[in-house]
């Protein structure tokens, strides 16, 4: 059955529904309650030693006190509900008296913390339609007043590029750099990274680029620049494009290539800032890379675990 918008003159709200949608909405409520419990799963309270001794097996100066898997614990709160470090301190002290766990200060939470490597799991499998796209991260909270008041220094922001299955909705590559980096320049190298994982790319105008057009050939999705040249120049396949929109137009060349499917990636920006926040309280430039690297890869995991049909 084919969903059909419900007309509604008095109710807005109502217009938000479809007749016909699949949605199971009992699943779905279920999986985001089951996400939050399965990422927080504090059963390393049950297995303390034992994983202690894995941990300073084989370390050479003072050993672990606290397991990693308790640091990991700390480490995906501050991820996805920003809790400051001192407060991290205060979490581990309300563990300690509930299970008599050795609770653990705030700068050896902070050093540990900062020890993790942010990594996606690699998955093999067929080739499927991806989408690029880069979004902002704010590096403070402080609005444009202070910034005038005080002649503060502006400190900008960093710029989250990322490669996203259409088909799970989920990262597949990503890189974080600042503002100043062009979008075609650093999206070609995570391109490059996951070139077998992909069937057809799906981007915008600031990803025309000569060689990402030459990188995937028809599988390029990408409207070029205005004034593009409908001559080869280095790229038969980004030429014939142009020339394709030169005979007819733009929003038809969109609708023949279903060039609706790159909004796939602002649905995950839009999900990621959400559920993990915009704000990175981090100030130094590899801890603020760490941070958002953090967010991305415990967000990647929860959408996995977010079932909707």
């Amino acid at each position: 059955m084919t969903p059909q918008q419900i007309t509604a003159i008095g109710n807005r709200s109502t217009r938000r529904y479809w007749v016909g949608s699949n949605r199971r909405h009992d699943r779905y409520n279920r999986s985001l309650v089951n996400r939050v419990e399965d990422l927080m799963d504090p059963s390393f309270l049950m297995n303390w030693k034992n994983l202690l001794q894995d941990n300073n097996r084989g370390k050479r100066g003072h050993p672990f006190k606290t397991p990693n898997a308790f640091i990991t614990f700390l480490a995906k709160l501050r991820a996805l509900y920003s809790v400051p470090f001192r407060s991290l301190e205060g979490i581990a002290r309300v563990f300690s008296r509930i299970s008599g766990i050795r609770t653990v200060c705030y700068t050896n939470i902070f050093r540990r913390i900062r020890k993790i490597v942010p990594t996606l799991p690699h998955t093999d499998g067929k080739p499927v339609d991806c989408a690029i796209d880069s979004t902002g991260f704010k590096i403070t909270i402080r609005g444009d007043y202070l910034g005038t008041k005080w002649n503060r220094r502006r400190r900008g922001w960093n710029k989250l590029h990322a490669v996203i299955s259409i088909h799970d909705v989920s990262v597949l590559s990503f890189s974080i750099t600042d503002e100043h980096v062009h979008d075609a320049k650093e999206g070609r190298k995570i391109l490059e990274s996951v070139r077998d994982r992909i069937l057809r790319i799906y981007g915008d105008k600031g990803y025309d680029s000569k060689k990402i057009f030459n990188d995937f050939g028809h599988g390029t999705i990408i409207p070029p620049r205005k004034n593009a040249s409908t001559q080869s120049r280095g790229s038969p396949a980004r030429a014939k494009v142009v020339r394709q929109i030169r005979r007819t137009s733009e929003k038809r060349w969109k609708e023949s290539v279903q060039y609706g499917k790159r909004w796939n990636v602002e649905i995950y920006f839009s999900g990621l800032k959400r559920t993990m926040g915009e704000v990175i309280k981090a100030v130094r430039s590899d801890y603020i890379v760490q941070e958002i690297a953090l967010k991305v890869q415990y967000y990647n995991i929860m959408r996995e675990m977010t079932h909707a049909y």
